[in-house]
């Protein structure tokens, strides 16, 4: 079983990221993006190049709009450039995409296949397998589980067990038993060994440095990635 990581959007924190990787012998993918979010800290073009000596770099648009709800013309636009975008950084080519807010549908996906990208990543989790490349999964997110940690907006704050409830019927079809849904850590674990025991293509870690900062996941991140090369067969970006 091969096991990929990817982080998205380019924060200055995936740095942090990089280096627990290295730590362990793992690889991942920096889909990275212009674009300023979150009032973080970006990657500058300095960083991304060094970084790209170490782990994959991979295009995620110019500035990450919703691909789906944008016209044909302005999607292309947004794909083509950031690609061309992170090859004049790293002198190197740049073949693979990810989906902002996994939004895509078959346009899209033939866009991206048009501009020269050979894969590309959506955010549809719990899966451990891909019939196409420009529409790979993940198999988790590292993400508070199984509560929401959020104060805003509203609708989250009244649906505090989403993380749990929308995933829990595909997780109770694998045979999750209930005591490793008790956080993250123990699913992220009992999923990856599921995965390994029944001899999965692979496995596909996915998140967001700036959200592993700001829930204080570090810990769990480098412990799941610790059990992670204890256990690999394989690794790759």
């Amino acid at each position: 079983m091969i096991f990929t990581s990817s982080w998205d959007d380019g924060y200055v924190l995936d740095l942090r990221i990089a280096d627990l990787l290295d730590r362990y012998g793992l690889k991942g993918t920096f889909y990275v993006c212009p674009h300023k979010q979150h009032a973080a800290e970006m990657l500058s073009a300095t960083q991304i190049k060094n970084l790209s000596t170490r782990h994959r770099i991979g295009a995620h648009t110019i500035t990450h709009p919703r691909l789906t709800e944008i016209p044909s013309d302005a999607a292309s636009r947004e794909i083509r450039a950031s690609k061309e975008w992170i090859e004049e950084i790293t002198g190197m080519a740049c073949v693979t995409f990810c989906y902002p807010y996994g939004a895509t549908n078959e346009s899209v996906r033939d866009i991206v296949k048009n501009a020269g990208f050979s894969d590309a990543r959506t955010t549809q989790d719990l899966r451990f397998a891909s019939s196409d490349p420009l529409l790979q999964p993940v198999s988790l997110q590292i993400i508070p589980f199984p509560l929401r940690i959020s104060t805003r907006p509203l609708w989250k704050v009244l649906d505090p067990l989403a993380p749990l409830r929308s995933r829990y019927r595909r997780l109770r079809t694998m045979g999750v038993p209930h005591a490793a849904m008790t956080s993250w850590l123990s699913l992220a674990t009992y999923l990856y060994d599921y995965a390994l025991t029944k001899q999965q293509p692979f496995f596909h870690l996915y998140g967001h440095s700036r959200e592993v900062e700001k829930y204080r996941m570090w810990g769990d991140l480098e412990l799941f990635l610790r059990h992670v090369a204890e256990r690999h067969i394989t690794t790759t970006a």
